[in-house]
């Protein structure tokens, strides 16, 4: 009983052991089957069918470096050959699968050396030239005898170098621009500067034709006022009256003839009351000079 347990315990072992491997070499198949059918697919540039594959090995085997790889190129190639407007490809997102698979530890220096140009190539399309060149570096460091990979860093540093040459030339003359701007503001403000400065020194400073025209004014209003008299028309402090000064002493002193003054009714009394006296003394003087008059006799 015991040896029929064992030799059905041996038999089923061996069907399993048989099986296994025959499962996962129907699995690998599968796989390889996919590449294989999207290698030709690429080949004939139907990029996209071949991506479809690509995906379905990698469903298999998420880590399989042929298909990764090549769905990478086959990504690449569809975004460079799509239509005009077709937004469903991207040249981002095949930069992404190449730095993706940049980052496994185990490629080799060939394989990585591959990656690199490759995502050059992908970034050079995008127009990202600082980017694609240190690709290509990176790329002719692992295989320094990539000649397609030395051209096209030739190629692109010297769209590079072009590129700063021009952006340093705008970059100057945005400088200089902005320095002349700075000194017109200069000059400009220095001039609104000193020309409130003159403006400021001709009101403080005293102008000699000012001030002659000013002495003018002042003599001719002192001619106008009676040689300096005060505001009352009297010709000294004291209040003398300037008609018992003889007018020839003012034409002698400079002063010119005074205006006639307007008499004010206490002075014009006064002066009626002193000609009314004065009239009276002459009329005796005349009258002591012609002798007594006797009517009615004759003095011949």
């Amino acid at each position: 009983m015991r040896l029929y347990q064992y030799i059905f315990a041996v038999l089923c072992l061996a069907v399993l052991g048989v099986a296994m491997p025959e499962c996962a070499m129907a699995q690998y198949h599968k796989e390889r089957g996919l590449v294989r059918d999207g290698n030709e697919l690429f080949k004939n540039r139907n990029y996209r069918r071949s991506l479809n594959n690509y995906n379905s090995a990698l469903d298999y085997d998420s880590l399989n470096y042929e298909a990764l790889y090549n769905r990478a190129n086959a990504y690449y190639q569809a975004t460079a050959n799509k239509a005009e407007g077709d937004d469903t490809y991207d040249y981002k997102t095949s930069n992404a699968y190449y730095e993706q698979i940049i980052a496994d530890t185990l490629l080799s220096n060939k394989q990585r050396a591959e990656l690199y140009r490759n995502l050059g190539e992908s970034l050079f399309a995008q127009e990202e030239y600082e980017a694609a060149l240190n690709s290509f570096r990176e790329s002719l460091r692992l295989n320094p005898d990539d000649k397609e990979v030395k051209y096209n860093y030739v190629l692109t540093k010297r769209i590079v170098d072009q590129k700063r040459a021009a952006e340093n030339q705008q970059n100057q003359q945005q400088n200089q621009d902005q320095d002349q701007n700075q000194d017109q503001q200069n000059q400009n403000q220095d001039q609104n500067q000193n020309q409130n400065g003159e403006g400021g020194d001709n009101q403080n400073n005293n102008d000699p034709n000012q001030n002659e025209n000013d002495n003018k004014d002042d003599n001719s209003q002192n001619d106008q006022n009676g040689g300096g008299e005060d505001e009352n028309g009297d010709g000294n402090e004291n209040g003398e009256d300037n008609d018992n000064k003889p007018q020839g002493d003012n034409e002698r002193d400079g002063g010119g003839r005074p205006e006639k003054q307007e008499l004010t009714p206490e002075k014009q009394r006064m002066l009626d009351a002193i000609q009314a006296q004065e009239d009276k003394t002459q009329e005796k003087l005349n009258n002591e000079k012609k002798g007594v008059v006797i009517p009615g006799k004759k003095n011949w």
